[in-house]
C-alpha cells in the first residue's frame, strides 16, 4: 500500500470517528406527515379561520327561511294621563281637569304571502353556503399541501445538509493528505492551501445549511404549532412510483373543471350573482302579506274614560311599487355587470387549473422517469466509487480521483432525494386540484416514510 493511500485511509478513520459526534442522537420519535398533516387540521390557524368562516356562513339559509315564516310581535303601554279642558265660549264656559290612567295591549301577526325578494333571497343564500363549502374544502386541500410542502421542505433541507457534511468530511481528508505529502516531499505548497480553502468553504455553507433547517423547521412548527427535532425520512425500499391513474390528461382536466373546490365556489358565486339580479327585479314586483291583530285599550282618551275596548282585525296587505327614482333599474344594471364580472373570473380561474393539471400531470410522469434515471446515476456512482478505491490502491489512481467520486455519489444521492420529493409533491398538489381525498393521498406517501431516529439524524446545534 502506498504511503497516500496509508494516510488516506488513517484520516478517513479518525474524520469518520469525529464526525459521529456531530451526527447526535435525536429524540425517540420523529413526527411523519400523516402526524403532521393531523396537527395541523386542529393547529392551523388559517384553516381554523376558513371553517369558522363556513360555520358563520351556514346559517345564511335558516335566515333566509325566517323571511318566509310569520311574526309574531306583542306591544303594552300604560300610561298616566293629565288634561285640561277649556271652553272658548263665552255663553258656556267649561273648566274641566281630568286625571286618569289609560293602557293598551296588543298582539300582532304577519305572515308573507308572496315576496319574490324572500325566494331569491333563499336560493341566493343556498348558492352562498355551497360556496363557502366549497371553499373551506380548498382550504383543506391547501392544508395538505402546505403541509407536505413544509415538511419536505425541511427533510430537504436536512439532506443538504448531509451533503455538505459529507462534503466537509472528504475536505478534512483532504487537508490532512495534503500536508503529509508535503511534509515527505510529495505535492506542492498550493495543495494544503487549495484543501484548507475548500475546507472553509464548506464550513460557510454548513453554516448556512443549519440555519436553512431551523427555518424550514419554524415553517412547519407555524402550520403544526409543536417543535419539530426530528422528521420520519423516506424509504427508498418502500417508494415505488407510479404513473397517473387514469394515464390520459384529458380525463384529469374534465374531472378537475367538474370537482375543482375554487372551480365549485365560482359557479356558486355566479349563482348566487344571479340570485342577487332576481333581488333586485323583485323591486319592481308587488308584495301581499296576511295580518292578524288582537288589541285592547282603556280609558285611551278623555271621552273613553273607564270604558275597554277589545279590537280584532284580519285581513290582506298590498304593497304595490310604482316609481322609486330608478333605484331598482340600476340595481338590476349593477347586478348583471356582476354577474358578467364573475363568469369572467370563473373562465380566468379554469383556464388555470387547466395549466396547472398539465404542469403537476407531468410532474408526476417525469418525476416517476427521472427517480428512475438518477436512481441509475446512483448506482453507476457508487460502482465508479469502489473502482476508483480499488485502482488507487493499485497505485493507478490518486487520492483526489476518489474524492471526486465521493463528491458525486454525494450529489447524485441529493439529486435522488430531491428528485422523489418533487415526485411527491407533484402527485399531491394533482390530487388537491381534482378534489381527491386528502387523507388517503397522506397516508399513501406516509407510507413512504421511515423513522430513522434510533440510529440516524443532524442534530441542528453546531459541535
Amino acid at each position: 500500500m502506498s504511503t497516500t493511500t496509508a494516510s488516506y485511509m488513517a484520516c478517513r478513520l479518525t474524520v469518520v470517528c469525529l464526525f459521529g459526534l456531530a451526527l447526535s442522537s435525536q429524540p425517540a420519535h420523529a413526527i411523519d406527515l400523516a402526524g403532521a398533516y393531523r396537527r395541523a387540521l386542529s393547529e392551523d390557524p388559517a384553516y381554523q379561520a376558513a371553517a369558522a368562516d363556513t360555520e358563520a356562513r351556514r346559517e345564511a339559509i335558516p335566515q333566509a327561511r325566517a323571511q318566509f315564516l310569520p311574526s309574531i310581535s306583542g306591544s303594552l303601554m300604560r300610561s298616566k294621563n293629565q288634561t285640561d279642558q277649556r271652553s272658548l265660549s263665552a255663553t258656556t264656559p267649561i273648566d274641566r281637569e281630568y286625571e286618569y290612567f289609560s293602557s293598551n295591549y296588543a298582539i300582532s301577526l304577519k305572515q308573507p304571502i308572496y315576496r319574490r325578494y324572500n325566494f331569491a333571497l333563499y336560493q341566493q343564500a343556498k348558492s352562498d353556503v355551497a360556496s363557502a363549502e366549497a371553499n373551506l374544502d380548498r382550504n383543506l386541500q391547501d392544508l395538505a399541501v402546505r403541509t407536505a410542502n413544509a415538511y419536505f421542505d425541511a427533510l430537504m433541507a436536512r439532506y443538504q445538509l448531509e451533503l455538505i457534511l459529507s462534503q466537509k468530511k472528504t475536505a478534512q481528508i483532504q487537508v490532512t493528505a495534503s500536508v503529509l505529502a508535503f511534509e515527505k516531499g510529495h505535492g506542492t505548497r498550493t495543495d494544503p492551501d487549495d484543501a484548507k480553502a475548500r475546507l472553509k468553504v464548506l464550513e460557510a455553507q454548513e453554516i448556512q445549511a443549519r440555519q436553512n433547517i431551523s427555518y424550514r423547521h419554524q415553517q412547519l412548527e407555524s402550520i403544526i404549532n409543536e417543535p419539530v427535532t426530528s422528521l420520519a425520512e423516506l424509504d427508498p425500499s418502500q417508494m415505488k412510483p407510479t404513473l397517473p391513474i387514469p394515464t390520459d390528461l384529458k380525463e384529469w382536466t374534465s374531472k378537475a373543471e367538474e370537482v375543482n373546490p375554487e372551480l365549485v365556489a365560482l359557479r356558486a358565486s355566479v349563482e348566487s350573482a344571479n340570485q342577487e339580479l332576481e333581488k333586485a327585479r323583485a323591486g319592481h314586483h308587488p308584495t301581499v302579506d296576511l295580518f292578524v291583530q288582537r288589541s285592547q285599550s282603556q280609558s285611551e282618551n278623555n271621552v273613553s274614560i273607564n270604558n275597554r275596548y277589545l279590537t280584532s282585525q284580519i285581513g290582506l296587505q298590498v304593497n304595490i311599487p310604482i316609481f322609486s327614482g330608478g333605484g331598482v333599474s340600476s340595481q338590476t344594471r349593477q347586478a348583471r355587470a356582476n354577474i358578467t364580472k364573475l363568469e369572467q373570473q370563473y373562465e380566468a380561474r379554469r383556464r388555470d387549473v387547466a395549466v396547472q393539471v398539465r404542469k403537476e400531470f407531468q410532474g408526476v410522469v417525469e418525476g416517476a422517469a427521472r427517480i428512475d434515471a438518477i436512481s441509475d446515476a446512483e448506482k453507476a456512482a457508487a460502482q465508479a466509487l469502489e473502482s476508483n478505491k480499488r485502482s488507487m490502491q493499485a497505485g493507478t489512481r490518486n487520492l483526489l480521483d476518489v474524492f471526486n467520486a465521493e463528491q458525486q455519489l454525494a450529489s447524485t444521492r441529493r439529486d435522488l432525494a430531491d428528485a422523489r420529493i418533487q415526485y411527491i409533491l407533484s402527485r399531491l398538489r394533482l390530487q388537491a386540484l381534482t378534489g381527491s381525498s386528502n387523507e388517503v393521498e397522506i397516508e399513501a406517501v406516509n407510507a413512504w416514510l421511515i423513522d430513522k431516529t434510533p440510529t440516524a439524524g443532524v442534530h441542528l446545534s453546531k459541535h
